[in-house]
């Protein structure tokens, strides 16, 4: 899903409700929504990956530094993060 499909998803709900994420596709907990963090993700499969923050230097993210801003450029590997509260 995109950020804008999120957005109009969103638009159509009560503003004032909260935001809670389920743990897992089989329902195995929930969480209340703590933030939104934009990032890097590379796929590793179909349903899997290695999200690397922005907030983090090649260095911090163990990278040469040049393939890490190769990393950033590409459109393909932005994502935006929601993260729970535990």
């Amino acid at each position: 899903m995109k950020v804008k499909e999120l957005i109009n998803k969103l638009n159509k709900l009560d503003p004032e409700s909260q935001v809670i994420l389920q743990k897992d596709s089989e329902g195995n907990g929930y969480s209340p929504c703590y933030g939104v963090e934009a990032a890097v993700y590379i796929a590793e499969s179909s349903y899997s990956g290695s999200v690397y923050s922005l907030k983090f230097t090649a260095e911090d993210n163990c990278m040469e530094e040049d393939e890490w801003e190769r990393l950033k450029r590409n459109k393909k590997n932005k994502c935006v993060v929601i993260f729970p509260v535990n």
